[in-house]
């Protein structure tokens, strides 16, 4: 006995085409649409939108490049 879901019909499973394609959905996209309540993705929206407003992210990528807010570290001579 398998643990693993099992697709019914081949029917459902992806072509490679569309298996590859999922690369392209932004991972925020995903993750908000893993919530299943929408009450809960508008808040988190919301709080997302406030908190790129405050940090003046413009776009998600720009959470791979936050500055180090630490000054830098002098080097001993």
């Amino acid at each position: 006995m398998s643990v693993l879901p099992t697709l019914p019909d081949r029917a459902q499973r992806l072509t490679a085409a569309q298996f590859h394609r999922l690369a392209e959905v932004p991972p925020e996209a995903e993750w908000f649409a893993n919530l299943d309540n929408p009450r809960t993705r508008r808040a988190y929206q919301a709080d997302l939108r406030d908190f790129m407003d405050f940090t003046t992210i413009s776009r998600p990528e720009d959470f791979f490049f936050l500055p180090d807010p630490r000054p830098p570290r002098k080097r001993p001579s």
